[in-house]
């Protein structure tokens, strides 16, 4: 393509990714911002002529780091003018900075831009989402950031320390497996428990229940039975989010087993449905005996170093006990693993069933072994809440879990699994 060209389709990038970013801050004229459309839309052409003559003309550096000093000064004395009003932040001023450098990155990249418009993009993305972002940090507590210095920690410094091979006489603790394990399921817990604390709230026991059961069913049942025990005019909001948690359980094991052997899966994928959507079905009957409630579901963050090590720990028993049952057991020796072990975690069941089909067992018997394992879970939230919560509670959820068991049973027999 002739230079010319070049450098005309270069100013029309740099013209249009500069008016991106300047309509964003366009809006904020009223707050006394320094810059809007055109203002932007000339630095980054500023950005882009000033390479284009230091490389293409004088051949020398010079001129870029002069250009880029006098957007800084211009920057800088505009951001202390504006402190002198009492006119606090700087968002502009660091935008109108990468918007300069944006211009320089067009000069040097090529078509199609991807890392240009990505820049541009994110950097408008980023202005928009102002009162989003308020939103969200308002809603983020230090126990929250905690979690996330706690979480990089468990990612970015334990995981590429896991060796990746067997330990055990049976081969099946995989350090590097398991700590790979513990990352995607706490990232979808976590994920679920912030948009719960952002959205659930304010949208309702639907809402919330529907992340709660993603984040942790069992947290949600546990907490709704004591705040139940506490207060009984929320009875039927209690109860419908436990219902809609542990219905959303079922859809929530099908991601998991999917992201370790799709196989697995796929030979969930009907029963759990059918679970997931009936479970949703009939905790209508209470969400209409719970409009008159006002009540929320608050869980804990699933994010800490001790529950990843219990995690781990739990996850390692149980991919031993289900290689020892199914060695001298066979498929019965999954099954009566699978039975008591979803008492404690459905999670651990089925990621190590999912894991172990790979190798040892057959993606059937793994899928059956992980259906009985999210009924016995089911169950044992029943128990929680008999112990913990109100007789009519107690009652009221047994009636809609012994359905789903029922459901449970009748799929395993018909289903073949």
């Amino acid at each position: 393509m002739p230079i010319d060209i070049v450098i005309f389709q270069k100013i029309i990038i740099s013209i249009l990714l500069g008016g991106l970013i300047g309509l964003e801050r366009e809006r904020d004229i009223s707050k006394k911002s320094f810059a809007g459309v055109r203002t932007f839309i000339l630095v980054c052409l500023f950005g882009l002529f000033s390479t284009f003559i230091s490389q293409e003309i004088i051949d020398n550096n010079f001129l870029i780091f002069i250009s880029f000093a006098a957007v800084c000064s211009f920057t800088i004395l505009n951001y202390f003018y504006r402190l002198r009003s009492k006119s606090f932040g700087s968002t502009t001023e660091i935008a109108f900075i990468i918007t300069f450098l944006l211009g320089l990155l067009i000069y040097f990249e090529g078509y199609p831009y991807f890392l240009s418009v990505s820049i541009a993009i994110l950097l408008t993305f980023i202005l928009i989402m102002r009162e989003k972002l308020h939103l969200i940090a308002s809603h983020i507590s230090k126990i929250e950031i905690w979690s996330a210095i706690i979480f990089g920690i468990i990612t970015f410094v334990l995981y590429p320390l896991m060796p990746n091979y067997g330990i055990d006489s049976f081969g099946v603790i995989n350090p590097h497996l398991i700590w790979t394990t513990i990352i995607i399921l706490l990232s979808i817990s976590f994920t679920a428990y912030i948009a719960m604390k952002i959205f659930g709230t304010k949208k309702g026991l639907a809402l919330t229940g529907l992340f709660g059961g993603l984040a942790s069913s069992t947290g949600v049942a546990l907490n709704m039975a004591e705040s139940v025990k506490k207060n009984s005019k929320i009875l039927y909001s209690g109860i419908f989010a436990v219902i809609i948690a542990s219905s959303t359980m079922f859809l929530r094991i099908i991601v998991v087993s999917s992201l370790f052997n799709s196989n697995v899966a796929l030979n969930l994928l009907i029963p759990f449905l059918v679970l997931g959507f009936s479970g949703y079905v009939l905790s209508y009957v209470i969400l209409k005996k719970s409009f008159k409630e006002k009540a929320q579901v608050s869980i804990q963050s699933p994010l800490s170093l001790m529950m990843a090590v219990k995690f781990a720990i739990l996850f390692s028993f149980v991919l031993i006990i289900s290689k020892i049952g199914q060695t001298y057991f066979g498929s019965t020796g999954i099954y009566a693993t699978s039975l008591i072990g979803g008492l404690v975690d459905v999670d651990a069941l089925a990621v190590s069933l999912s894991t172990l089909s790979l190798t040892s067992i057959s993606p059937l018997v793994a899928a059956k072994g992980i259906l009985i394992a999210s009924l016995s879970n089911t169950f044992s939230k029943w128990l929680y809440i008999k112990i913990l919560g109100t007789k009519k509670m107690s009652f009221e959820v047994g009636k809609i879990f012994s359905v789903l068991l029922i459901q449970g049973v009748l799929l395993l027999y018909f289903l073949g699994l």
